[in-house]
């Protein structure tokens, strides 16, 4: 049975300590693969793989497209107060647990606290880091090109997202993705 967060998982990429204010405002949830996220809430993912995905209602076929994956000691938001916002859906790979507080208990936080703030800061510059370098991959390299920067960069994405939703979010067929790893391995 879980009753209490692994604070250690989250602080290695996050100045989060032992005295935080958050750490007590946190809710468990567990979940499983048809699990459907609570909207407006920042999650601290402890256990578990979540994907980010859109449906693109102008394809024929598959119809979503995998905006992003979250992993073990990932902390990310779940939203849908704005338009674009709300074309987003989070989906469970497989079975895990997170941790999450309300936004508008996170937004008292931040004002409150330095050690938010500075956390806030950190975790934003790190989105903007990797939206950045997704965007220019999305522009410039080929699928394989996507694939190897994976496979070098984030194994665990080859590792633990299954191919049909890595081939989404390289922007391919699974058909293609098979043909890219033939070539490769």
């Amino acid at each position: 049975m879980i009753t209490e967060i692994d604070k250690n998982i989250f602080s290695k990429k996050y100045p989060i300590n032992d005295y935080a204010e958050i750490w007590s405002k946190l809710s468990l949830l567990k979940f499983a693969k048809k699990t459907i996220l609570p909207n407006d809430i920042l999650c601290f993912l402890q256990k578990g793989t979540i994907r980010k995905y859109m449906i693109d209602s102008e394809k024929e076929l598959s119809g979503d497209i995998s905006v992003d994956f979250y992993f073990e000691g990932d902390i990310f938001t779940v939203k849908s107060v704005k338009e674009i916002e709300d074309q987003f859906f989070y989906e469970p790979i497989n079975n895990g647990f997170l941790w999450y507080v309300g936004m508008d208990e996170v937004k008292k936080l931040f004002l409150e606290s330095k050690l938010c703030a500075t956390t806030q800061k950190v975790y934003l510059e790190e989105q903007l880091r990797n939206k950045t370098i997704r965007e220019i991959q999305l522009l410039k390299s080929s699928p394989k090109e996507i694939y190897l920067y994976l496979l070098k960069n984030k194994p665990h994405f080859i590792e633990k997202v299954p191919l049909k939703f890595l081939a989404s979010y390289i922007g391919i067929t699974p058909q293609a993705l098979s043909r890219i790893r033939k070539q490769i391995y």
